[in-house]
């Protein structure tokens, strides 16, 4: 890895168990758990306090289908209609799940982001639930919300083509 990468991993490491210590994960989440499917498909967002409320047309940025290896701890996303790679607009890289497991965190090979720290909600092998504070709408100067991205394994016909080396 990268000598930059790997600050940014030591980094979050040592901030994000202190940060987290009142939220309730369950003790079995795991990065390999990520591994019970091949992909990921978002079938979910909403606001925190509002479960009810579907509003993936206003975040469309966190929808997709995903792939995860955590063989390599490697990820990547794409788009759901066409299955192209959202790798060169930061949708690839490396992610770990912190020794707490209460954070997964993605680090993106290349883009403006560097490191994007996400509250591990639930994880196994029917759902994958992540949560982060966002813009709402995701519109810059907007106030903060917190929003639940959920995933279900994708069984779909879409196929991703990785852009990952």
């Amino acid at each position: 890895m990268h000598k930059k990468t790997m600050t940014c991993l030591l980094l979050a490491s040592l901030f994000l168990p202190l940060a987290s210590v009142a939220q309730q994960t369950p003790s079995t989440a795991d990065a390999r758990d990520l591994a019970s499917s091949a992909r990921w498909l978002t079938t979910r967002v909403y606001i925190d306090g509002a479960p009810e409320t579907d509003v993936k047309a206003k975040y469309p940025g966190v929808v997709g289908i995903s792939t995860w290896d955590p063989e390599r701890n490697r990820y990547e996303f794409f788009y759901t209609d066409t299955g192209e790679s959202k790798y060169n607009n930061g949708g690839g890289g490396y992610f770990f799940v912190t020794g707490d497991r209460k954070h997964h965190v993605l680090v993106p090979d290349i883009g403006t982001t560097k490191t994007i720290a996400r509250r591990l909600e639930t994880l196994n092998n029917n759902e994958f639930t992540y949560s982060r504070e966002v813009p709402r709408d995701m519109i810059d100067g907007n106030p903060l919300v917190r929003i639940h991205v959920v995933h279900a394994p994708y069984t779909g016909t879409v196929e991703t083509k990785s852009a990952i080396k």
